[in-house]
């Protein structure tokens, strides 16, 4: 065994690669130097969650054409595929910068494909129809407004605003600054029409519109703001600040703020409203739930049926986003939300009051925002119903929630082109009425998100019933699971700097095979953890690399306790782990 020790100190003082084998048992355990590094203090990626990154990535890097894995039900309501696009990548982000952050190739790129994929066409072409008005919105139930082919140039913050959050996500994540560049942004209606961005553009056209607007929002749909939609431009802002050295986000946020706090929280209840109707003047709630249109009648015979208008995944969506900039609002109306929405049983589940306003994502929507606010009891029980309920799936490696797209829903962000709905929402949808003719659709993009044709394997009784769950579920469900107390606050507010750019990392390593637990750098004790979990479906000897190394100092590499001999004068070297059936700590340490 001393023989062995001796060859491998040879080996890395006269080779440029030092190569580590997990097949040391035997090997004296010892301590790789004075600084003591306990794997299990750093965040990890649980098995379930890990199976839903594995399925992300999967979908996120099928061809940009092929959208079989997309839910395909609507281009409005919460089950657009924009949200499903949208809500990936704030996983994978999440992913990346709590779990990950020392593995940066790995979800560079599936990230990168959804922000490709998000400005298809196909994706964001209902802007041309509901650019016009939505009628439930307007108090002459109209159409009034011109067409408008640019899916970012006016309203439609239910699309420009992830598009933003999104691209100014992935340039902190890896400082890559190509949405910066001229023309990077192309939204492409036919030969002739093109509408051309770039990452400042994009910002500022959607802050003209906060600050010109009657009121500090942005429309989601015409006449109506959604405050969950707006959360995202001010992320979007957040970040690109704190990369381009601007002040939107300062500028924006107080005012937005305070109209949020001044319309939509009621000061006696502290429920949340809804959206804000600018025609109006006021804000659609529980409290006042009408629209100042022939539709009230309806509405009010609903709320005497006993329909309640609070929404858990309304209050979820907003929440989850806005404790980004302002966790001491959200904490303080956070136990209003749990005590009016939340149901604790004794086997430890959770279950939330019925939503009519996100009737297919509001327990994903709430579970997130448990998550985000650090009350894992209540994402623990909300989880175990979940489970119960939305029949998940083992495939290949990879976890997934399935939906079918045969189970429509309705709720008050929907389109209002003709569509059929579930009986569970026949008396909102006679509210709902008249119902234009849909918006016509180029032939060469396609139809997205109309199809009604059955995905997944899901079990078709639970949802039929509710809780109801989608698409957009699945990827909301994943955040939940990623998210550390406070974890997209950390995101927005304490980005990657230059020095993180600087300190040693992974790469080489595929998810599918290597069963990835963390990639963290600790720069206080400068020391790079990698921790495998044991990989039973495909256990295979696995490479990869550990780079960015500084050629002028000494490094100590363990595996599991089991101390290796130095590394030193080289920049990069790979690693081989011969029994990925078994789990792994690997420590890089600076000495």
């Amino acid at each position: 065994m001393k023989k062995i020790i001796k060859l491998l100190l040879v080996v890395s003082l006269l080779s440029p690669a030092f190569v580590f084998s997990a097949s040391t048992a035997g090997v004296k355990k010892t301590a790789p130097a004075q600084v003591k590094i306990n794997p299990e203090d750093y965040p990890a990626i649980g098995d379930e969650e890990l199976g839903q990154l594995r399925w992300v990535m999967k979908i996120a890097n099928q061809d940009l054409s092929d959208f079989t894995n997309f839910q395909q039900v609507d281009d409005q309501g919460v089950s657009a595929c924009r949200y499903s696009i949208a809500f990936s990548a704030y996983f994978l982000a999440l992913e990346q910068y709590h779990k990950f952050p020392a593995w940066r190739d790995g979800v560079r790129v599936p990230l990168d494909r959804l922000i490709q994929r998000m400005l298809q066409k196909r994706i964001w072409q209902y802007w041309a129809h509901e650019s016009q008005g939505v009628t439930k919105f307007e108090p002459n139930m109209d159409r009034p407004y011109p067409q408008n082919l640019d899916p970012v140039s006016y309203g439609n913050i239910m699309y420009s605003g992830h598009v933003g959050q999104m691209i100014n996500l992935y340039q902190m994540l890896y400082n890559d600054l190509k949405w910066d560049a001229p023309g990077s942004m192309v939204f492409n209606w036919d030969d002739k029409t093109q509408f051309v961005y770039d990452n400042k553009k994009l910002q500022e056209v959607m802050f003209l519109q906060m600050m010109e607007n009657p009121v500090p929002g942005i429309e989601c749909e015409r006449n109506a703001i959604f405050p969950a939609c707006n959360t995202h431009p001010m992320l979007s802002w957040l970040l690109y600040d704190k990369t381009h050295g601007t002040r939107y986000f300062d500028a924006a946020h107080p005012l937005f703020d305070k109209f949020f706090e001044t319309q939509f929280i009621n000061p006696k209840t502290h429920a949340l409203g809804a959206f804000y109707l600018i025609k109006q003047g006021w804000v659609f709630s529980a409290w006042n739930p009408k629209y100042g249109n022939k539709m009230d009648p309806l509405i009010a015979e609903m709320v005497k049926k006993g329909v309640n208008f609070n929404s858990s995944g309304n209050d979820g969506w907003i929440a989850t986003f806005m404790h980004g900039w302002n966790p001491k609002l959200i904490e303080s109306l956070y136990p209003y939300m749990k005590k009016d929405m939340v149901k604790n049983h004794p086997d430890g589940s959770a279950t939330l009051n019925t939503d009519p306003l996100a009737a297919d994502a509001y327990y994903a929507f709430f579970t997130a925002l448990t998550a985000e606010v650090g009350d894992a009891k209540t994402r623990d029980g909300l989880l175990k119903t979940i489970d119960a309920q939305f029949s998940p799936v083992w495939q290949d490696g990879t976890y997934h929630y399935p939906f079918m797209d045969k189970v429509a829903t309705v709720n008050l962000a929907a389109d209002d082109s003709a569509k059929k709905t579930p009986a569970v929402q026949t008396s909102f949808a006679t509210a709902i009425q008249p119902q234009p003719e849909p918006a016509k659709q180029d032939a060469k993009a396609g139809l997205c998100c109309k199809a009604m044709h059955m995905q997944g394997h899901g079990d078709a009784n639970n949802m039929k019933t509710m809780p109801q769950h989608s698409d957009v579920s699945d990827k909301l469900i994943a955040i939940a699971r990623a998210l550390p107390k406070s974890g997209i606050w950390t995101m927005h507010n304490k980005p990657f700097d230059a020095a993180h750019f600087s300190q040693p990392y992974v790469t080489g390593i595929d998810i599918n095979k290597l069963a990835l637990k963390r990639a963290v750098y600790d720069a206080k004790k400068k020391a790079l953890i990698v921790s495998t979990n044991p990989n039973k479906d495909n256990p295979t000897p696995q490479q990869f690399m550990i780079s960015g190394l500084d050629k002028t100092k000494t490094y100590v590499l363990s595996m599991d306790g089991l101390a290796q001999a130095p590394v030193t004068g080289v920049d990069s070297f790979p690693v081989s782990i011969e029994k990925t059936c078994h789990k792994h700590d690997i420590v890089l340490l600076e000495k």
